[in-house]
């Protein structure tokens, strides 16, 4: 029988200043601390790509109620630098941008840059597929990770359609990929579906591309959970990176994985490695926040990006 995988529950960003992140994110967009933890010993540095004796100090941050989709900041005990650097590289691959729903983009950016992030890219209006429109915008945190803050406006019976007007918890964790049919195949294979494919082109100035560069972007779901913890892959068509797996490694800064609940880890283990996924460490028992006592083992995906997934003790 195949396991039961579930959307992305929660990303793991590495930050520099656990507390500075956290009122950042409470300002923007009133994220609630849902749970803490110290993150150290053997399990954890098998899971988490830890060098030996580091330590991490995690806060769990989400809208208040949300169980996916949520945000697992954490702050380890040796200084870090951004993985991405100044993103000069846009084309690499790996977890690139956190992406968040907001009622009013304009004055969600407003909040942003007030609590200390910066724009990358001014709001701009874009149609992903019938249907479906949105007013996106760029931007970073205080840590220069990559914030995609969106106005949606969804047609009636789409499944993005509700929306009770705060901003959301993570509705999608962007990848950029080599291959984005290819991709696209894994996270069908783990049990998402797509909620578009679409080439987007002339649109260089805002995502700063060379002139003729298209993006081919599929954004991809759980059919349970449509409006949260989805996958977005893009793929800079013409324009090809290299795997950030060798750079995308505890104390340095950025988004180091994605947690996905499974109810069966070794079957979940099987079906990632015959999908090609290699595996980062074997099964280890750990308190991992904000879910307590499970069994989890780390994957890396088919562009390097890591993948936690835990089964409930």
């Amino acid at each position: 029988m195949a396991p039961v995988i579930s959307e992305l529950q929660a990303a793991t960003v590495s930050v520099a200043d656990l507390e500075r992140s956290c009122s950042f994110y409470r300002d923007v967009f009133a994220y609630t601390r849902l749970a803490e933890a110290e993150v150290a010993g053997r399990e954890a540095e098998l899971l988490w790509r830890m060098p030996p004796g580091l330590i991490g100090r995690t806060a769990v941050l989400g809208p208040e109620g949300a169980a996916a989709g949520l945000l697992r900041l954490v702050e380890f005990d040796a200084p870090g630098e951004p993985y991405w650097g100044d993103y000069s590289r846009a084309q690499d691959y790996g977890h690139y941008a956190l992406n968040i729903r907001v009622d009013d983009i304009h004055a969600a950016v407003a909040r942003l840059r007030e609590a200390g992030g910066r724009t990358k890219s001014e709001p701009s209006h874009w149609t992903a597929s019938a249907g479906l429109a949105a007013w996106d915008s760029l931007s970073y945190d205080p840590d220069g990770n990559i914030l995609d803050v969106f106005q949606l406006e969804p047609a009636e019976g789409s499944p993005l359609a509700d929306y009770d007007g705060r901003p959301s918890a993570l509705q999608t964790v962007a990848v950029h990929v080599s291959d984005a049919r290819a991709s696209a195949g894994f996270y069908a294979a783990l049990g998402y579906v797509e909620l578009y494919d679409k080439l987007v082109e002339g649109m260089e100035s805002f995502f700063r591309l060379p002139p003729g560069t298209g993006l081919r972007n599929i954004n991809m779901y759980v059919p349970r959970s449509p409006a949260a913890g989805r996958v977005e892959l893009a793929q800079y068509v013409g324009f090809p990176g290299v795997q950030q797996r060798d750079r995308a490694v505890p104390p340095r800064l950025g988004i180091l994985s994605v947690s996905l609940a499974t109810d069966d880890l070794a079957a979940t283990a099987a079906l990632v490695t015959g999908l090609g996924g290699t595996p980062v460490c074997p099964a280890v028992e750990l308190d991992l926040p904000p879910y307590g006592p499970v069994l989890a083992r780390s994957f890396f995906g088919p562009d390097g990006e890591v993948l936690e997934f835990h089964q409930p003790r």
